[in-house]
């Protein structure tokens, strides 16, 4: 088969987690991608982007960006695979001329429609317009799936009972890494990772955190990763001056220095809404820094046996028993002594999913876990 992965948000994760499938699988894949945005999807933007990829699939196919009727299209793919984050409806009707036949479907690396608190209704009625047009929806997750579906229920019920008809769980692949995991004990200067892709609920559950954990005189610093330093820099001028100071620093996760200071780090900090794919917290994850991830999430939903942390109160009584050196009598927290979470990660290593990536979108089944 031939497939195109339409990335109307073009982060470096999604694009992570397409070229590895690409290099793993048997059919040819194509990545269209838009610059990098860090603003959420809304109706508006939804449109924009939809046009945006509509025009450069036209490019492709035809060799001209504007709609041209003695232009025919040559070489379309057998499925278009749409990453959220733009308003498939729109996009269909923009393409009906040179893509009549074709099966859209849409990978859900994160809604806000599946989110337990529902906070951005513009949003959700994007995705509720491209629920509505696809013809397949394929979720990160079960929990985010059945989440997702019973918000749209809200909403539209009808497109609710379609969605719950041809829907799927298929989890989020990542790249394992060439050089073995850490295994060593961390420095004893209280270093922790913590991965910022720009939502605000994520640095709202940090602040509940690692506020109270500062406030109980516990020693530690915080290096923050995210794609675009430079606006994690602003976004956390939001930060109260005493954890602004315990901040390091700001590092890309494919910079070489992110990867020193996670050999020297206690844990890596996940704070993202329940519904985000975790492809740089598997990443690191499996080179042996344990995983610190909320209740609910994506990656403890991969991982059930993954302990994890329920609030702020509960994540900063974590901080403070690994500074003290007392998790070892704690079996609900992941630490470097006991690196459970490695082996249960290789069934999600591209060279292990990939084969049921290409069979789902051949038409196999993709639910349940590896």
């Amino acid at each position: 088969m031939e497939i195109w992965i339409l990335d109307p948000w073009g982060t470096e994760e999604r694009r992570a987690w397409a070229e590895g499938w690409t290099r793993h699988s048997r059919h040819q894949i194509r990545r269209l991608a838009l610059p990098a945005d860090p603003l959420p999807p809304d109706p508006v933007r939804g449109r924009e982007r939809a046009l945006a990829l509509a025009r450069r699939i036209r490019r492709a196919l035809t060799g001209s960006a504007t709609p041209d009727p003695t232009r025919l299209p040559a070489g379309r793919p057998h499925l278009l695979l749409a990453l959220d984050g733009m308003d498939v409806a729109v996009f269909r009707e923009a393409t009906a001329d040179l893509l009549e036949g074709i099966p859209v479907w849409i990978y859900w690396h994160d809604s806000a429609l599946g989110r337990r608190r529902l906070s951005d209704p513009n949003r959700a009625a994007l995705e509720a317009s491209s629920a509505r047009a696809a013809d397949r929806l394929l979720f990160n997750a079960e929990g985010h799936r059945q989440r997702f579906l019973t918000a749209l229920q809200a909403i539209d019920p009808a497109a609710a009972a379609m969605g719950a008809a041809r829907s799927a769980t298929l989890p989020p692949g990542f790249s394992f890494p060439t050089s073995s995991p850490r295994l060593t004990a961390p420095e004893a200067m209280g270093w922790f990772l913590w991965i910022f892709r720009g939502d605000l609920e994520a640095l709202d559950r940090l602040l509940d955190a690692m506020g109270l954990a500062a406030a109980k005189g516990i020693d530690f610093r915080l290096i923050a990763l995210s794609e675009d330093p430079p606006r994690a820099a602003r976004a956390l001028e939001r930060l109260p001056r005493p954890l602004k100071a315990r901040l390091f620093g700001i590092l890309h996760p494919e910079d070489p220095e992110a990867s020193r200071w996670a050999a020297r780090s206690h844990a890596l900090l996940e704070t993202d809404p329940e519904t985000r794919s975790p492809i740089w917290t598997m990443t690191f994850a499996a080179r042996g820094i344990p995983p610190w991830v909320p209740e609910g999430s994506v990656l403890a939903e991969l991982l059930p046996g993954l302990p994890t942390w329920r609030n702020g109160r509960e994540l900063a009584e974590w901080i403070e028993a690994e500074r003290k050196g007392s998790t070892s009598s704690w079996s609900g927290v992941p630490t470097c002594r006991s690196p459970s979470w490695l082996e249960a990660l290789r069934p999600y290593a591209w060279p292990a999913l990939a084969a049921r990536y290409d069979a789902s979108m051949a038409g196999g089944e993709a639910e349940g876990a590896p």
